[in-house]
């Protein structure tokens, strides 16, 4: 968690300059990619989301308070334009500065809704507090990879897409699903991720055309069991990174980490359970 907010730091000391999610994951010590997906789950927003809303938020802070032009606060909020600046600001606030500033409003806070006895029912209730720590041995994977976006990841959809191919997977052992977060590609500052609907098989002879083939070496995981939809994993991973990892024994081990989800899955189903997999390691 030091390493964590060492990197809101940075967010901070750097609002207004030209920073990448790579300059702010590199503050905390992780990679870009794992750094990526535990911002996502402790905030709820992508580091470049939260980047551009803490500018927006300090800009409509001096739209009320300084005689300072939007062009300028555009500038500074780095915009490359008063155009996309003022897109960006009625996104968040429903307003455009200039209506922002004429209406004198209070100052809003724009972040997570605070903490509240709903999230606390279903960290109590609907989330293994405890996970079991296993030895998962080596296996062969084939299935259908997809690259997204740091913020626009559809499980349902991903999933709801691999249904029609999950079974003519020649060579399947037996009958789970593995949903594996592989690593990103980079394109100046953009950052696209790979996830993988797939399932085991014994060997890679006959893999179908248009899928992949992957090998996933023996690791230690944390197992966390989660029940109900895929839509609610945000909620398990919130308690995974900020809540239950911080306090253990182990640290994050930076391999690829993959959700089971057993055979006859449906999403439909409230009582359903996914099976959370981090890779671990114990502390030095």
């Amino acid at each position: 968690m030091q390493r964590f907010f060492k990197s809101i730091e940075y967010i901070e000391a750097h609002l207004h300059e030209k920073i990448s999610v790579h300059d702010i994951a590199a503050a905390s010590h992780y990679s870009t990619y794992h750094y990526s997906r535990v911002f996502k789950a402790l905030v709820g927003d992508t580091p470049k989301e939260y980047l551009r809303k803490r500018r927006l938020t300090l800009a409509a802070k001096r739209l009320l308070t300084d005689e300072v032009g939007i062009l300028e606060l555009a500038i500074e909020s780095q915009f490359d334009s008063q155009e996309a600046f003022t897109r960006a600001f009625k996104s968040l606030f429903n307003m455009t500065p200039a209506q922002y500033r004429k209406i004198n409003e209070p100052f809003r806070l724009l972040y997570k809704n605070p903490f509240n006895e709903q999230d606390m029912d279903y960290l109590q209730n609907r989330v293994s507090m405890e996970p079991e720590i296993i030895e998962h041995p080596a296996m062969k994977i084939v299935g259908i990879a997809t690259q997204y976006d740091d913020g626009d990841l559809s499980l349902p959809k991903l999933w709801s897409a691999f249904r029609p191919y999950r079974d003519s997977i020649p060579n399947r052992v037996g009958k789970d699903f593995f949903g594996i977060y592989e690593s990103y590609e980079e394109s100046g500052d953009e950052i696209r991720f790979t996830y993988i609907c797939s399932a085991q098989v014994a060997h890679f002879e006959e893999v179908p055309e248009g899928m992949i083939s992957r090998e996933l070496d023996a690791q230690t995981y944390a197992r966390f069991t989660h029940t109900g939809p895929i839509a609610n994993l945000e909620h398990t991973l919130r308690y995974i990174w900020g809540s239950w990892l911080p306090k253990s024994n182990y640290e994050y081990a930076d391999k690829p980490d993959f959700e089971l989800l057993p055979a006859g899955f449906n999403d439909a189903d409230p009582e359903n359970v996914i099976y959370l997999n981090i890779p671990v390691r114990l502390k030095s």
